[in-house]
């Protein structure tokens, strides 16, 4: 074997220590691109006449385009989000209905006027994501940007996966799915004084967030499924490596996609030994991540597993699962070391399916990847459990 440019030889095996020879290759899907750049140049999001000597004023897109009916919707770290609506005469009948079909009650977000106009425009609407203008346009951003394009695209048979509608450059469109899950599992900033959080509770446990317990075992399904569509897709492993509960959207008949697959990874297949290489995504950040991940190195699809079930304790509480600090390298000290958030174990009494999500929970912490159990494990337990569940249990 030699390295060229689908094969790196790598002189140690998946542990980093075994001298034992691995030749990973690149699987055949990685490497696509098929973008569709025409459509892209039809849609006008306009910039502001900023101080071009103000950097910030400079980044701030129009709040509104009037003409091309875009507007900012949102922005993350490295891209804007805006929702470019078609206009409603392409529309007649829907538009008509547009007024009856807006929501009777609150979708318990934290902007409910902007949630309930993309309910009402999702059908002639797409969310247009774009390189934020204080990022320079890299080869490495580029190849994240078209690996979350392709994976989004490989995966459009999937229910549970955001659609694709485009790709160009730094650039993708998609399908609006219009509610916020995380803004109503985690209700407000997600941190309390434990002081607090006990008083609360002195009578009975009461979770942060709204959710019946049904509604929290459905909930956790279809993300453990969603995640085991990545990892069981049948050209390759892929890798979210960004689970939170931020990447998931619900549609207006409550169904939950994932999306946001820029720190993606697609495993490398070793030719040699017949299993998926282990890679090394960077230094690990904020405080949501597997153990493993603060070293870098060795990992595979189990980081996601972890940070799942960092998501389940958000479902069955309502607060992040370190809430007591906000300081990331506090939480990042502490799964290093083996430590896990505090489960009140009256949560096992509350409920049947509050019951079986806590029986989850050290399933998939463990501290060791090889004890932690699969998305694949995680979703046959859930299935189960739904299945299973007395017909005589309260909601």
């Amino acid at each position: 074997f030699y390295d060229d440019d689908h094969v790196e030889v790598f002189a140690r095996a998946n542990d980093g220590e075994t001298r034992q020879p691995r030749a990973c290759r690149t699987v055949e899907f990685d490497t696509l691109y098929f973008p569709t750049c025409n459509s892209f140049h039809e849609i006008d999001v306009g910039r502001p006449y900023d101080d071009p000597n103000d950097d910030e004023e400079l980044s701030k897109p129009r709040p509104v385009n009037q003409l091309a009916r875009s507007h900012i919707l949102s922005n993350g770290y490295y891209r804007d989000v805006w929702v470019v609506e078609d206009n409603p005469w392409v529309y007649p009948a829907q538009y008509r209905k547009e007024k009856e079909n807006r929501p009777k009650k609150k979708l318990g977000v934290l902007n409910e006027k902007s949630t309930a106009d993309l309910v009402v425009k999702g059908y002639r609407s797409m969310v247009l994501k774009t390189l934020r203008y204080q990022h320079k346009m890299s080869d490495e951003s580029f190849d994240e940007i078209r690996k979350e394009a392709i994976i989004m695209e490989r995966l459009t048979k999937s229910p549970r996966i955001i659609d694709l509608y485009g790709h160009c450059g730094f650039s993708v469109s998609a399908e609006v799915v219009p509610i916020e899950l995380e803004e109503r599992i985690v209700l407000g900033e997600g941190y309390a004084d434990p002081k607090d959080v006990e008083e609360r509770n002195k009578d009975g446990l009461r979770p942060y967030n709204n959710f019946t317990a049904e509604e929290k075992l459905d909930i956790a399904l279809q993300m453990a499924e969603s995640i085991a569509d990545l990892h069981g897709f049948e050209d390759g492993v892929i890798v979210h490596d960004d689970v939170q509960l931020c990447q998931w959207m619900t549609t207006v008949d409550g169904k939950h996609k994932l999306g946001d697959f820029n720190r993606a990874t697609i495993m490398e297949w070793d030719e040699i030994n017949g299993q998926y290489c282990k890679f090394n995504n960077g230094k690990g950040y904020g405080n949501y991540r597997a153990p493993e991940e603060f070293a870098a190195e060795n990992l595979d699809e189990q980081i996601d597993t972890f940070s799942f079930c960092n998501n389940i304790y958000a479902l069955i509480v309502g607060l992040w699962n370190f809430y007591d600090t906000d300081d990331d390298s506090v939480v990042q000290e502490k799964v290093i070391d083996g430590n896990t958030a505090y489960v009140d174990p009256r949560w096992k009494d509350r409920s049947y399916e509050e019951h079986k999500l806590v029986e989850l929970l050290p399933k998939c912490w463990a501290t060791d990847p090889d004890e932690r159990i699969s998305i694949f494990d995680a979703v046959d337990y859930l299935r189960k459990a739904v299945k299973e569940k007395p017909s005589n249990t309260p909601r």
